[in-house]
């Protein structure tokens, strides 16, 4: 009983072990140029609002693709660099949710799974609120009514700067 058990934890161990070294290892922190760019050019979010994006993702994740939130007052948590909650949008361990996807898919270094949630929320946000980035507290707190261009200062995103 106690070999078989010994096993079993080494198992586990092990399967811990490479889960959280492939999401270490794939997790990635942006340059905010970096990631206007991929956004608008990849992502095809528009040029319009790239500055409230880069914002949002500052003050949401600080730029890192493996952030996970704190625990929010109803239980759920926030996920990647767009800090997309498991409350409603992805489920954690299932794929599924509004955006059907698993939670962990968005703490990767590939954003590409993120950035169509992301889109989704601030879609289905801006119906009902008509301001998309009225979804993230983040964004609300510290980028609304604020000069968000400053976060863009440097850039040159795609031909323009």
């Amino acid at each position: 009983m106690k070999h078989s058990s010994l096993i079993v934890s080494a198992v586990t161990l092990s399967l811990f072990v490479e889960t959280s070294y492939t999401s270490i290892a794939t997790a990635k922190i942006y340059k905010p140029c970096e990631l206007a760019n991929e956004l608008v050019l990849k992502h095809k979010i528009p040029r319009i609002d790239i500055a409230n994006w880069i914002c949002l993702v500052r003050w949401e994740s600080n730029f890192n693709t493996s952030a996970v939130g704190m625990l929010n007052y109803d239980g759920s948590f926030d996920h990647g660099i767009f800090q997309i909650s498991d409350a409603y949008w992805c489920s954690r361990g299932l794929v599924d949710g509004a955006c059907g996807a698993a939670c962990e898919s968005f703490e990767n270094g590939d954003i590409s799974d993120d950035a169509i949630c992301a889109r989704r929320i601030f879609r289905i946000t801006k119906f009902k609120t008509k301001n998309g980035f009225d979804a993230w507290a983040g964004w609300k707190q510290h980028c609304a009514n604020h000069d968000v261009h400053l976060y863009l200062a440097n850039c040159t995103i795609g031909n323009m700067k």
